[in-house]
């Protein structure tokens, strides 16, 4: 059977996996397809023979014949036009799970491993064609069910860079997340390098608001971060969802950010920048408790990069001009987080990059006294210093920092002795009544453990407190 090469490319840009691939990608994925035609009976992939072909089936239908741990079959597939055989087994350089059996005369197009191989490295929507459908294979029942020897358990989110997994570790018996680089990076040392330089970095760090890792694994040809799994939502979903943070709660969550940011400026011969201040890598649970993430453009102070990177809206004016950077550029990050969280908006905003960015190295930016006249002169005055434009001008004492960031105790009298101790609990969002029985709980308790305690209840102003 002899089939033209632009017959062959109209033929694959009908199968399903390919179709939103480019007309040129079609064509050289044609040029390098053969035939091969198939008897009803004959095995079309042998089970535990190592994967070398990429099937697209043009005409008849195939069954694929899934075995349990006694050899028996437990489940039957059925392939038939415009469906792939063998794709998973060939992307990760495996052995066939299964028997593909051939139900009536098949007629299929085959890639073999080395042009395979070289179009996923080239084209990287190819290869992103390709990390759907792992991710596919790995988020379904009956698919790749383990990492390592960790349990899948559905997929749990995906960006450029990254698709994440939500795992079980039957040894520790806890969630976990998995991070599995994309295919279309998987193939580029550079992007390799740096997913492997996440994870050695954030490894290194052991501090309770930096997200822990707990090891990479190299599998499936590309590499997985196995990290703590972390509950509650990103700090750019709940300022969509409930707009503006009051200042008690956003100091809060400033005093933590910069507590995690001056221990990573510690660490090493020269601290680590984060460059990657924003609030989709803040984590908050339902505790207020933070965890920063994302660490992929971290690296030491004293680095020049040769490209911009970061989110345009939290860049210090130094990674914008290619200067080289320190912990001061996270701390301009930490003003725009400040001022994005009080105001629900940036500082700087404009319709294209680069005006965005010549406003970022060139323009003051605008006093939030002016958007927000009841915040106290302290917290407006970090973020004005923040803001600066030379890093030499800009704060940089973390004591200074986080004395501003403290928890404000409002009227509480907080005058304690040497063996005294003060604990203060805000309930928000709640009934008095639920209120009262809790503290009526702390009280019985306190009372049969024969504790001397003092008291006092305060009603806040704001209905949310």
């Amino acid at each position: 059977m002899s089939i033209e090469t632009d017959e062959i490319a109209l033929i694959l840009s009908g199968v399903k996996i390919l179709q939103n691939l480019d007309t040129e990608i079609i064509n050289e994925i044609a040029e390098y397809t053969q035939i091969e035609q198939f008897e009803p009976g004959d095995l079309v992939v042998k089970a535990g023979e190592t994967g070398k072909r990429l099937y697209f089936i043009y005409e008849g239908r195939v069954e694929v014949r899934v075995p349990d741990l006694q050899g028996d079959i437990k489940r039957r597939i059925l392939l038939k036009k415009g469906e792939v055989v063998g794709e998973i087994s060939l992307l990760i350089k495996s052995s066939y799970t299964a028997d593909v059996v051939a139900l009536d005369k098949t007629t299929t197009f085959y890639l073999d491993q080395q042009h395979f191989t070289r179009l996923v490295g080239e084209h990287t929507s190819f290869s992103e064609v390709m990390s759907q459908l792992m991710t596919s294979r790995m988020a379904q029942n009956g698919g790749i069910s383990k990492v390592g020897k960790y349990d899948l358990r559905g997929k749990l989110g995906e960006g450029s860079m990254a698709t994440v997994f939500n795992a079980w570790d039957p040894d520790l018996e806890r969630e976990v997340a998995i991070k599995m680089l994309k295919y279309k990076l998987a193939y580029d040392d550079k992007f390799v390098k740096r997913f492997e330089r996440e994870a050695r970095i954030i490894a290194s760090l052991n501090h309770p608001n930096i997200v822990n890792v707990f090891e990479v694994i190299e599998a499936f040809s590309t590499r997985f971060i196995v990290m703590e799994k972390l509950h509650g939502q990103d700090l750019l979903q709940i300022i969509k969802d409930k707009g503006a943070i009051d200042f008690v709660e956003a100091r809060s969550i400033l005093s933590q950010l910069s507590s995690a940011l001056h221990y990573a400026h510690g660490q090493g011969e020269s601290g680590i920048v984060h460059r990657d201040i924003k609030p989709s890598n803040i984590v908050i649970d339902h505790y207020g408790n933070i965890k920063l993430t994302d660490f992929g453009i971290a690296g030491p102070s004293g680095n020049k990069e040769e490209s911009i990177e970061g989110t345009p809206n939290y860049l210090a004016p130094e990674i914008i001009n290619g200067e080289a950077v320190d912990g001061r550029a996270d701390i301009y990050a930490l003003g725009v987080l400040a001022f994005y969280m009080l105001t629900n908006s940036v500082p700087f905003s404009a319709s294209t990059l680069a005006k965005l960015l010549k406003m970022q190295v060139e323009q003051k930016p605008p006093d939030i006294r002016n958007i927000c006249p009841e915040i106290d002169d302290e917290l407006a005055g970090l973020i004005d210093k923040s803001l600066s434009k030379e890093a030499d001008q800009r704060i940089s004492d973390w004591e200074q920092i986080r004395d501003v960031l403290k928890p404000v105790a409002g009227d509480f009298n907080l005058s304690l002795g040497s063996d005294e101790m003060a604990v203060i609990i805000r309930f928000k969002d709640t009934s008095p009544q639920r209120t009262q029985r809790f503290i009526k709980a702390i009280e019985k308790n306190l009372l049969d453990k024969s504790i001397n305690y003092e008291m006092e209840t305060h009603q806040g102003s704001n209905e949310n407190e």
